[in-house]
């Protein structure tokens, strides 16, 4: 047999075809040929015919060299896209920033262009960024750049792909699971599987469809090896309440062997209600009723202990802040710190500012800026999804600066357009090398970047992206705000305002007037202690030029307290004392004589002039009785009773502790006299022939016309 020489590989090779690929096919055509392959390591031969020394290679060795030579000389189609060069894993495996090298100042940098740059990148006008210090640098990952809404899509479909193998490891384990396997015979491409599982998931966020779905593989795989570990194998859909008992025990072996996953259980009993509603999965009804379970969870969500809430900001915070937009070397960090200064004053999480549908600017004396969005964190709640969120930044902060109107100009400075509809993401993430991607900034960097802009003060490394929301809502609480304004301010519906107050803007005028006043008392050097102490803020009327105590929050120092001033007594003015004596007499004269005109009158319907000099006598506030405006009487054999939160009026009838319509009655309820002299709401069911019921919007204009002429009557009376 022939041997061949290292040499004569490479000439091989090129009498391949560029355009066929090397296979095993190759090496049996060399063996037919008459080629010699060794299974051993490479020696040195002589060749009798030359004299001269050959290398003989193993078969290993050959197919690597005939693979590399290969390589070297084949023609490349370039149609041909690899997995990794395709535009949506570019931004993953090709980064064309390269390293953050320092720059020298004046020369301008020219980064590649790649093909998708006009999709994700924002372009930035002015020089690039040079700060090598710059506080983004280190808090903005460089994770793959999408924008909200195509994130928001493969987000979604990975979270159905989720579902659909859970579903498919026992399709009769639930009803949608038997629609799905249908539609996968109808239609094998799955994609109206997938369109069914999204119908069936709603308007749920794709966040809490990933965290149900992780919840319940875990307790897929637990189920695997632990039966498999016996020997045999058992679906572990549908669920059975003593696997579950059993799953619960093992987390909590695990949680003492790694002192954590307290909320496990009650994390797979709020996944098991989620997948009754919405995937119906048998079984779920026995998991729920079980008190084993239940009783479980509580006592394992009760070994966590109290939760550590986010830490609000202090004034020396706010102020690091309005110092780094006006003085900061980094163009990139005071649009940052802009912008967390927004979230800040309009108490909006940072997840709200994703995405921002428009932007309406106020700028005047009291203005405001005025963000208006769809995507927020109860945004998928009935009608909300089509209400535009307001959220409203006073147009003055804590400091005396115009900082809005110099956010304002940096944000036209960086090249983003606050006029655009829809301005998409309020922060998007910046590049190290200059201009900004089209995902937003997450709710991780920018708590990474917030502790970058406040290192060096008061617990800066406690603070986390909600601190931004609770700041102002903490000082609103301790400076003496009643609760619904809070409510108001924090964007949260309440029993008594409901959620249209929430997504009015007008109807938040009044909360954010009480917010503008507390953020100008803080201008001048109140402290909340202070502002507090006093009532209420709109009373608080101190003078401009005052200097205040200095703000603390804490109220470091302790003040001294405000003692009421005297009233120093003036000397007496015999010629003024007589003055005002002689006025104060003809003034009562006066009042006498108009007394005695209105005598007169009366007098004619047929009372005497003695009894009108006598009631002349008395004061004029007496004269005028005092009738209620309404009166009504409590029926014999029956008790009213009025509860004290809703104020709705019950009937009981006498020597029974139900109400007519069979409500208990408890320490809620409150017993009225036998007399009413207001009209209170009155249970349907209990006054169902009750007169003055409003069962039509004609019987609510009749009632409130009968009111207002009750009214003029009761003036004209007592004129």
């Amino acid at each position: 047999m022939d041997l061949i020489e290292v040499e004569d590989l490479e000439d091989l090779a090129r009498h391949q075809s560029p355009d066929s690929g090397f296979d095993a096919d190759l090496l049996d055509e060399a063996h037919d040929d008459g080629v010699e392959f060794i299974d051993q390591p490479a020696q040195e031969s002589c060749d009798p015919n030359t004299g001269t020394n050959a290398c003989i290679v193993d078969k290993t060795d050959w197919a690597l060299t005939v693979n590399h030579a290969f390589e070297r000389h084949r023609a490349l189609d370039p149609a041909m896209k690899l997995p990794w060069e395709q535009p949506s894993m570019q931004g993953i495996f090709h980064n064309s920033l390269g390293l953050n090298l320092p720059q020298v100042h004046g020369i301008a940098l020219e980064l590649p262009a790649t093909k998708n740059e006009d999709r994700n990148q924002i372009s930035v006008s002015g020089e690039v960024e040079a700060c090598a210090d710059a506080a983004f640098l280190s808090a903005v990952k460089d994770i793959q750049d999408l924008d909200y809404f195509e994130n928001k899509r493969m987000q979604t479909d990975l979270a159905c792909a989720k579902w659909l193998d859970i579903l498919s490891m026992n399709w009769s384990a639930s009803a949608i699971g038997q629609q799905v396997c249908e539609d996968l015979r109808s239609d094998p491409t799955g994609e109206l599987a997938n369109e069914t599982l999204k119908a069936c998931f709603g308007t749920k966020s794709y966040s809490t469809l990933l965290k149900r779905a992780g919840s319940l593989k875990r307790f897929i795989l637990w189920h695997r090896d632990h039966y498999l570990e016996r020997g045999f194998s058992v679906d572990a859909i549908p669920l059975h309440e003593p696997d579950v008992w059993n799953y619960f025990r093992h987390l909590r072996d695990s949680r003492i062997r790694d002192a954590r996953g307290y909320t496990g259980p009650a994390t797979f009993l709020e996944t098991v209600r989620f997948t009754k509603f919405t995937i119906a999965l048998r079984g779920a009804d026995d998991i729920l009723e079980s008190r084993r379970l239940q009783g479980f969870a509580a006592i394992e969500k009760r070994e966590k202990g109290p939760t550590h809430q986010a830490p609000p900001m202090e004034l020396e915070h706010l102020r690091r802040l309005h110092s780094v937009l006006l003085g900061a070397d980094s163009i990139v960090d005071k649009v940052g710190a802009g912008c967390m200064l927004l979230c800040t004053y309009a108490r909006a999480r940072w997840s709200d500012l994703r995405f921002i549908h428009h932007v309406e600017i106020e700028s005047k004396r009291n203005g405001c800026l005025v963000l208006y969005t769809t995507e927020h964190k109860t945004s998928a709640v009935g009608e909300k999804k089509e209400q535009y969120l307001p959220f409203v930044v006073p147009w003055d902060g804590v400091t005396n600066e115009n900082w809005l109107q110099t956010f304002l100009d940096l944000y036209q400075q960086v090249g983003l357009n606050i006029h655009k509809v829809p301005l998409g993401p309020l922060l998007p993430a910046p590049r190290s090398g200059g201009g900004f991607c089209a995902r937003p900034l997450t709710t991780s960097e920018a708590a990474a970047w917030l502790r970058g802009l406040l290192k060096g003060t008061s617990n800066w490394e406690s603070f986390r992206s909600h601190s931004m929301k609770a700041t102002l809502l903490d000082w609103c609480a301790r400076s003496g705000m009643d609760k619904e304004v809070r409510s108001v301010l924090g964007h949260h519906c309440s029993a008594v305002s409901g959620s249209e107050v929430v997504y009015a803007r007008h109807l938040q005028a009044r909360p954010i007037r009480k917010l503008m006043m507390l953020l100008g008392l803080i201008r001048i050097g109140m402290g909340l202690e202070e502002i507090a102490d006093r009532g209420n803020i709109a009373g608080v009327t101190p003078a401009a030029g005052t200097p205040g105590p200095g703000f603390g929050i804490h109220g470091c120092a302790a003040r001294t307290p405000v003692l009421p001033v005297e009233r120093v007594q003036a000397e007496a003015d015999p010629v003024q004392d007589a003055v005002e004596g002689v006025q104060d007499h003809e003034d009562q004269l006066s009042i006498k004589e108009e007394m005695n005109n209105a005598a007169d009158i009366d007098s004619s319907s047929g009372s005497d002039s003695e009894s009108s000099s006598t009631s002349s006598d008395e004061p004029l506030a007496e004269t005028f009785e005092t009738r209620p405006a309404y009166t009504e009487a409590v029926p014999e054999g029956l008790t009213f009773y009025k509860h004290v939160k809703s104020f709705r009026v019950h009937a009981v009838r006498n020597e029974q502790q139900v109400t007519v319509c069979k409500m208990k009655i408890t320490a809620n309820f409150q017993e009225l006299c036998r007399t009413l002299n207001f009209r209170y709401p009155k249970c349907l069911r209990c006054f169902p022939n009750d007169p003055g019921r409003v069962r039509s919007r004609e019987d609510a204009v009749e009632a409130l016309d009968k009111a207002l002429e009750r009214v003029r009557k009761a003036r004209r009376s007592a004129r």
